[in-house]
């Protein structure tokens, strides 16, 4: 599909489902939305790049070919791409035979501790995928999510404790998906436990929920 034509069907604002379905059964579709993200300046990209995050949910393998690229979005200054970079990236790992995430495992995983609250939830909050695809990598991955009450990060530019709260609901509900298989139980039932005083109510809930679920 050409570009121009492309960028014509984006600015008509089609559904994204339809372009989901699209980019997973027409692979010049794939293609020249990858194309876009890398040669546009406009908003259009970020319908490329959230139908692409979307369609890595459904169909990794038909999007782990273009790995490469959406490890660049880990690096782009916009912040919606590098979200979705982050997003798709988690996806990916499942079914990276190629074991092309193990170069990119520090980079990735550094950014929990990236001031940027958005970018650091998007993180933890799907870093259990990366878990369930490669269980040898769960201790160090809770290892750094328990670092994260002990992280600043900043809310237009100063910081934010009700950022660093935000970010102990999402490890929390990262912590929930693989927490029969973690060596490190102890040490999550106690992160959960502190977080039980949590000023952030919904966090203080979701820490007694999981205690009650979890706790033997």
């Amino acid at each position: 599909m050409h570009k121009e034509s492309l960028l014509a069907y984006l600015n008509a604002k089609p559904e994204l489902t339809q372009m989901v379905l699209r980019a997973g059964s027409d692979p010049d579709f794939l293609n020249t939305l990858f194309f876009i993200v890398r040669t546009e300046r406009s908003t259009v990209r970020y319908s490329c790049t959230k139908t692409i995050h979307i369609l890595s949910e459904q169909q990794p393998q038909t999007v782990y070919p273009y790995f490469g690229e959406i490890a660049a979005w880990l690096h782009n200054t916009n912040s919606f791409i590098k979200w979705d970079g982050i997003l798709t990236l988690a996806n990916l790992v499942a079914v990276d035979k190629e074991n092309r995430f193990d170069l990119l495992y520090d980079e990735y995983l550094a950014l929990i501790r990236d001031p940027q609250m958005i970018t650091a939830a998007n993180v933890a909050g799907n870093a259990w995928k990366l878990v369930q695809a490669r269980p040898e990598w769960e201790p160090d991955i809770t290892k750094r999510l328990l670092e994260v009450p002990d992280i600043v990060y900043l809310h237009h530019g100063e910081p934010s404790p009700e950022c660093t709260r935000v970010l102990c609901g999402h490890v929390l509900n990262c912590f929930d998906h693989y927490f029969d298989e973690s060596k490190r139980q102890a040490e999550i039932l106690q992160f959960a436990q502190n977080l039980l005083d949590c000023p952030r109510k919904a966090v203080a809930k979701s820490a007694a929920r999981f205690l009650r679920q979890h706790s033997t």
